[in-house]
Order: structure tokens, then C-alpha cells, then sequence
């Protein structure tokens, strides 16, 4: 009776592992598939001609410039420099005060907004990913001290205006199919 439910309790963790992993694959292609769709739509954006009339940044972005994304985030912008050709994004954050933390009761709302840099990164001058007719500066999250799924992270930005730069992030999930998530724009 015992040898039964073992058999029987070894079939129903291997059906299991089966229906999970069968749930995994369909919810990793429903997520290609919406990236691949996002990446085709950012192709018809009014963006997209505003990229390709862009040009090379030079010179060289250097110190911190505002960012836009075109919706409220933490993100506040990012900080090059241009002689080591490195930079790291800068967020917005929110720390207790002093006396909010010795007297929490009292001063319950008292937050100080700081910033935060995090997430370093190298740039490059390259071809664009899509457009490949284009030079564009890379913004390559591909660090060492990155966490993994930021190194997925590839930005191309050009020039647009003097001091005013049109980006575009791509995401490297699959090496050699990139795909194309959104604009964002960087100004001093």
C-alpha cells in the first residue's frame, strides 16, 4: 500500500512540475510577444522620425541632465561623465527626517526627498540597434555591479536640440533580438 502512494505521489509532483512549466513557457511567449508588439508600435511613433532626424551628441553629454519618460517615476535623470565615457541614473527618494525618526508620533509626515544614484553605466558610439544607418550614443547597462536584468538594459540617445537629447531603451533579453520598450528624453 505504501510503494502505491509513493507511485501515486510521484505522478501528481511530475504532472504538477508539467502543468507549471507548460504555464511558464505560455506566460514567457505572452511576454514576447507584447515586447515584440511595443517594439512594432514604437516604430510608427512620432518619436521614432524625431530619433532619426537626431545626430551624434558632440560634444559628449557631461554632468547631470533631466529626464522624461512621459509619466511620473523615480526617476529624475541621469549623470555622465564624459572623460571616463561612464555615467549612473539618478532617483528620487524619500528618507525620515531626524526628528520624524526620534519622534515618530509627532512629525508622523516629515519625509526629506533625497536622491539616489544607482545603476552605473559605460557609453559608447555605435550603430544604432534598429537603425543601423544611424550613429547614436550607447548607454550600455552591462556593468559588473549591475543587477542582472538592468545588464539587459541598452539606451541609444541622439541629439535633438543644443543640450537636449531624444532616447530610446531597448531591452537584450535574447541575444540578437532586441527589443525596443520606450522614448525618453534628457535635457541639461
Amino acid at each position: 500500500m505504501k510503494k502505491i502512494f509513493k507511485i501515486l505521489y510521484a505522478i501528481f509532483f511530475i504532472l504538477l512540475a508539467l502543468v507549471l512549466f507548460k504555464f511558464f513557457i505560455i506566460l514567457l511567449a505572452i511576454a514576447l510577444l507584447l515586447l515584440w508588439l511595443r517594439t512594432f508600435q514604437m516604430k510608427k511613433e512620432p518619436n521614432q522620425q524625431e530619433f532619426l532626424l537626431g545626430k551624434l551628441p558632440n560634444p559628449r553629454p557631461d554632468g547631470f541632465y533631466r529626464g522624461d519618460v512621459g509619466f511620473k517615476t523615480s526617476w529624475v535623470g541621469k549623470t555622465f561623465n564624459a572623460e571616463n565615457l561612464t555615467g549612473i541614473n539618478v532617483f528620487e527618494g524619500k528618507k525620515k527626517s531626524f526628528f520624524a525618526s526620534i519622534f515618530a508620533h509627532s512629525f508622523e509626515n516629515q519625509t526629506v526627498k533625497i536622491e539616489k544614484e544607482k545603476y552605473p553605466f559605460k557609453t559608447y558610439v555605435s550603430n544604432g540597434l534598429f537603425d543601423q544607418h544611424l550613429l547614436v550614443l550607447k548607454i550600455d547597462y552591462n556593468v559588473k555591479s549591475n543587477p542582472f536584468w538592468i545588464k539587459w538594459v541598452l539606451d541609444e540617445i541622439v541629439e535633438v536640440a543644443p543640450n537636449t537629447f531624444l532616447g530610446k531603451a531597448h531591452l537584450r533579453i535574447i541575444p540578437g533580438f532586441p527589443f525596443s520598450v520606450l522614448y525618453f528624453e534628457l535635457k541639461r
